[in-house]
């Protein structure tokens, strides 16, 4: 039989429907991340993640403000937050103001700040009682990085099924006070690792055990050198990098090998510390690197990611003018592939800056106001990034948000999950 020979319009429409076709399998052959991360890869994060960033070259974004109705907080009233996937909530870390009855929440189906009663009575924690917090996917927990309650008896973690705020006895005898700052998730170990902040020099660091919901010490045969402020997964060579806060720069950059639970010591290439350098760091997917969030690094010329594919710790010129202690924490958007950085003192200026996980440029742009922020988390139903805020005595009737202009849909799973659902 012979075939019909098609016209030159119908096999451009034929072949405009075929590239459709294939981007649609290359999006499914990148299987959505689960909120573990343990059925895909690095290389199916991005399958996943490359069609999306093409869909949204293009998508435009501002910066909103919303009254919270909540009132003034206390200086340092909350460090960070934790998006709760299961009843779509971001609950906020209560620092100063965790000896207090009542905390905060924000109900991302309506946006609106949510107080709640906790409801501990005599477990109440004590001030400054948290910094920063991690999602726990295989339990729905929110893990609560102990400060000045590490030397307690008890600590906390809030159920992301039903939103209650449990104290528990971690049995590991005494750490430091102001032992932690930050959380971060292992997927493959299956725990949630503390990032060593006063804890650095005293022997035994702890951990998550996910399976077990205990609390387990470890003792490092390599410590880190000093004071760590958060960090970040990578899932190229699994590993958790420790971002540097007090570290000399000849003291290089810590990580923690999750194929051997052994911590190690990257040394730098260039560009020095400063005091204070980095709180947070986030994964940039396309450019396979972990950003360190610059804190009083920020005046500096130098800013420092890792390198995941070499393995090196890399200085690069930012090219921008910031305030010393810029930014806290930031928060990734899988849809515009940008890294949002969070204003601490950066707020008082009417320039803010996010890092583009295509390029690695550090773009500029500018906001309304903006109150001082401690971490931001993204919502993917909202297309939204909550900045969290530290409060500071006289900001009591509005937040800030960063809004994207898309319907490009994003995976709850995979902003929900255990890589990036963390601050800072």
């Amino acid at each position: 039989m012979k075939l019909p020979i098609l016209s030159s319009n119908t096999q451009l429409g034929i072949q405009q429907q075929l590239r459709k076709l294939y981007e649609r399998i290359a999006e499914h052959n990148g299987v959505i991340p689960d909120l573990c991360f343990n059925n895909t890869s690095y290389q199916g994060l991005r399958n996943y993640l490359d069609p999306i960033h093409r869909k949204a070259q293009k998508c435009e974004f501002g910066v909103g403000e919303y009254v919270t109705g909540v009132g003034s907080l206390g200086f340092s009233a909350y460090h960070g937050a934790v998006y709760a996937p299961t009843l779509n909530r971001i609950y906020l870390i209560p620092s100063a103001i965790a000896n207090q009855a009542n905390w905060h929440y924000i109900d991302c189906n309506t946006g609106e700040v949510v107080t709640y009663a906790h409801n501990l009575g005599a477990d109440t924690p004590v001030s400054e009682a948290y910094y920063y917090g991690c999602y726990d996917p295989y339990n729905d927990i929110i893990w609560m990085s102990p400060y000045a309650q590490g030397p307690e008896s008890k600590w906390h973690y809030i159920d992301g099924k039903t939103g209650e705020v449990v104290a528990y006895t971690h049995g590991i005898g005494v750490v430091a006070n102001y032992s932690y700052l930050g959380a971060i998730f292992s997927p493959l170990q299956n725990r949630v690792y503390f990032s060593p902040g006063s804890q650095y020099d005293q022997g035994d660091y702890h951990y998550v055990n996910c399976d077990t919901k205990n609390i387990e010490a470890y003792t490092p045969t390599t410590p880190v050198p000093n004071t760590c402020a958060g960090g970040a997964y990578d899932p190229i060579n699994n590993r958790i990098y420790f971002a540097p806060y007090y570290f000399p720069a000849t003291d290089g950059v810590a990580y923690l090998d999750c194929n051997d639970g052994s911590i190690n010591i990257l040394s730098t290439v260039s560009g020095q510390f400063s005091s204070g350098a980095y709180i947070g760091a986030i994964f940039a997917p396309t450019l396979k690197r972990i950003y360190f969030i610059p804190y009083s690094q920020g005046p500096e010329v130098y800013w420092h990611y890792i390198d995941c594919d070499t393995n090196q710790v890399v200085a690069y010129e930012n090219g921008v003018t910031t305030e010393n202690y810029a930014y806290e924490g930031a928060s990734y958007s899988p849809v515009t592939n940008r890294i949002y950085m969070a204003p601490m003192n950066q707020a008082t200026q009417s320039t803010l800056h996010y890092i583009d996980g295509k390029t690695g440029e550090v773009v500029a742009y500018n906001p309304v106001t903006v109150v001082r922020s401690r971490g931001g988390i993204y919502v993917p139903s909202m297309s939204r990034i909550y900045l969290i805020p530290s409060g500071n005595g006289t900001q009591s009737l509005s937040w800030n948000y960063i809004q994207e202009y898309t319907d490009v849909e994003v995976s709850r799973s995979l902003t929900g999950g255990g890589i990036y659902n963390k601050t800072p």
